[in-house]
């Protein structure tokens, strides 16, 4: 099949004070890449003013080739693994809207795509 490229968002709810954070990515569906910011880069800088939880992460449409995404965090490997089948817009139990993961303040994250 032929890659195509698609879109999610990952939401993201800060631990004391709530601040919910909406980020949008771009997926290109190729093995071994990571998922593109809004500003280009190809990770994510949690904020620095507290713990934040992802707590729900929307593929909408989702790719053809790729059916993985794997998050790090700080460089390493959290073992945290995204179903893109399991999280679609039209799923109506995403992966972490009841089991939401934290990260620490000022995390740097990047999600990168797997085929298994």
């Amino acid at each position: 099949m032929a890659a195509v490229a698609y879109n999610q968002i990952a939401i993201f709810r800060g631990e004391s004070n709530g601040r919910v954070i909406h980020v949008p990515m771009t997926l290109t569906d190729v093995a071994n890449a990571y998922a593109t910011m809004p500003d280009g880069n190809t990770f994510l800088m949690i904020p620095s003013d507290q713990n934040y939880r992802l707590i729900d992460l929307i593929v909408i449409v989702g790719g053809t080739d790729m059916a993985f995404q794997d998050i790090y965090a700080n460089g390493l490997a959290t073992g945290l693994r995204i179903n893109n089948k399991s999280n679609l817009n039209t799923a109506n139990n995403r992966q972490f809207q009841f089991a939401s993961v934290a990260f620490k303040a000022g995390s740097l994250l990047r999600l990168k795509e797997s085929a298994t």
